[in-house]
């Protein structure tokens, strides 16, 4: 309780620092008054409710209630989070050199690191972590694992694994090591003639690391375009994205520009170099799950017509956000600007001002604005790309196994007892047996319109006690319903067979092997490197006139 003034006082300075507009007096009143009516409310409680409560913890969970009602990114930090900030400008972490996530509800590893300890002691994508030392782990969510895997390098930990297919416990004593992170997991030539770069995340070091790759790609061939791959990007430090951008774009450029409420965070980002690659054909691709810095380094290279934007629109999240300190070596990261793209979009999806005055979150505006080359772009959600090519364009029911981690599931159990593969491997029709019987243990079905509809039916009648015969009817003909819709049909065997070979066969790849492997099958890769290898029609792309 003694905290309380510190906080209070803590909060005053902060909104001491003046950003307001209007009557500051009006402002520090209502301030006062607010902090006032807090402390009022904070004392009568913990003198007066019927349980004892832990003063600290009941003011952090107000805290983060009252952060809750601004935006997703403004969020106080803990320790693991100050880790993530600090890994963005190391490069390194300790750990094991795995990555873990939610599978059938448990803790589960769903990538490897080469040459690190989790690989080299033969735990395997698809195991599930029970336990590390004396903490059992697997209904844990993923962060929820740090201080088991963080700790002295060369020190170990016991891991009990559960491998499907496999009834017993595996045990796996593993060494905390030094894991030195991938910014660029794999680059390599793709057709021959066309460099490839995988971004996978935007630290200090990745401007050096894609100025390196394209100095050895060149020195294997006569390279006549790149592609640079931030899908799945969820962004990282704005200075990476500067810095890479600036080694494509015109000395001089604007790359990007912020605006926030305090005129502090009004900049703008000038190419303040020559181009490392100032002629070389490009294509950056996207997807819904790239954002923020790879919103603006996409962003970048679109507005300047410096190269293509391909694949399908990307997240929308044009929040900047700093970390300030607080009392007691505590943090918090605030949202205190948004992103702009040199021909003056916002990059962010939804408004949340709107938000919380319950209006349209909805930012897209529709307002047009204007490339280097004049040709139009709208403000939407994200960046659009120049050429939409889906690579996830697959039919319901394949999108559903996918989205379940159904395909996941089946490779985990089938490879549990191998310990490696036929050269040759391909999917028989005995192993799509195998797989729709694995369907229905897992109590899989495709969930069509019909179903969909049946489901809200059951749930209104339901609602009704006099009607329980009925609903009950409803569920009987929902089950006959979901018998009838065959997994293996005739259009769907050739995708399924692809995508079970392609994951089977992943378990036994090394990260290297397994990126040489699926650029050969990638619709978006091998489309761009079509594009690049066709300089009139990539030459078309910037004209005025534009494919929009």
């Amino acid at each position: 309780m003694k905290r309380l003034p510190l906080i209070i006082l803590s909060v005053i300075a902060i909104f001491s620092v003046g950003f307001f507009s209007g009557s500051r007096d009006a402002v520090y009143f209502k301030i006062n008054k607010s902090l006032e009516m807090f402390g009022a409310m904070f004392r009568e409680i913990s003198a007066n409710y019927v349980d004892d409560i832990d003063p600290e913890e009941f003011v952090r969970n107000g805290m983060k209630d009252m952060l809750d009602n601004l935006d997703p990114y403004t969020t106080l930090l803990d320790e693991s989070s100050s880790e993530d900030i600090d890994m963005l400008s190391t490069g390194v972490y300790t750990g094991f050199g795995m990555s873990v996530g939610a599978r059938d509800s448990m803790l589960t590893i769903t990538g490897l690191y080469d040459g690190y300890s989790a690989q080299r002691n033969g735990l395997r994508v698809g195991d599930h972590i029970y336990q590390i030392d004396t903490a059992i782990v697997l209904h844990e969510v993923s962060r929820s694992l740090r201080p088991f895997t963080r700790g002295v390098a060369g020190s170990k930990a016991t891991m009990k694994i559960l491998r499907d297919g496999i009834a017993d416990t595996l045990v796996f004593t593993l060494s905390r090591e030094e894991i030195k992170v991938q910014n660029l997991p794999y680059f390599g030539l793709v057709q021959d003639s066309i460099g490839y770069i995988k971004l996978d995340r935007f630290s200090r070091q990745s401007g050096e690391d894609v100025k390196t790759a394209i100095f050895e790609l060149r020195s294997k061939s006569n390279l006549c375009g790149l592609i640079l791959d931030v899908r799945d990007n969820p962004g990282g430090l704005l200075e990476a994205a500067t810095t890479i951008s600036e080694i494509f774009a015109p000395q001089g450029s604007r790359i990007v520009s912020t605006k926030g409420r305090a005129v502090t965070e009004e900049r703008v980002y000038i190419a303040q170099s020559r181009p490392f690659e100032p002629d070389i054909p490009l294509a950056v691709l996207i997807n819904g799950r790239s954002a923020s810095a790879s919103e603006v380094l996409a962003g970048a290279i679109q507005d300047l017509d410096r190269g293509v934007i391909m694949g399908e629109r990307s997240f929308g999240k044009g929040l900047v956000q700093n970390v300030f300190s607080l009392p007691y070596n505590g943090s918090v990261k605030i949202t205190t600007a948004k992103y702009y793209t040199p021909s003056g979009r916002c990059i962010q999806k939804v408004d949340f001002a709107r938000k919380r005055e319950g209006k349209s979150v909805s930012a897209d505006t529709g307002r047009i604005f204007y490339t280097k080359n004049n040709r139009p772009v709208r403000e939407l959600h994200g960046i659009e790309p120049d050429s939409i090519v889906s690579d996830s364009d697959y039919p319901a029911v394949i999108t559903q196994l996918i989205a379940k981690d159904i395909i996941f599931g089946f490779a985990s159990e089938y490879t549990s007892k191998l310990k490696s593969l036929p050269a040759k491997f391909v999917v028989t029709p005995e192993i799509l047996n195998q797989f729709e019987a694995f369907t229905e243990r897992k109590g899989f079905y495709v969930e069509t319109p019909a179903l969909q509809k049946l489901k809200e039916a059951r749930t209104l009648v339901s609602q009704d006690k006099t009607n329980i015969a009925f609903a009950s009817k409803i569920e009987s003909l929902e089950k006959i319903l979901q018998k009838e819709q065959r997994i293996l049909a005739p259009t769907h065997t050739k995708i399924l067979s692809t995508l079970l070979e392609n994951e089977i066969i992943s378990r036994f790849l090394t990260n290297k092997e397994e990126s040489e492997r699926t650029l050969k099958t990638d619709r978006l890769v091998q489309t761009a490197a079509g594009l690049l290898q066709s300089p009139a029609y990539y030459s078309k792309l910037f004209s005025s006139v534009g494919a929009r």
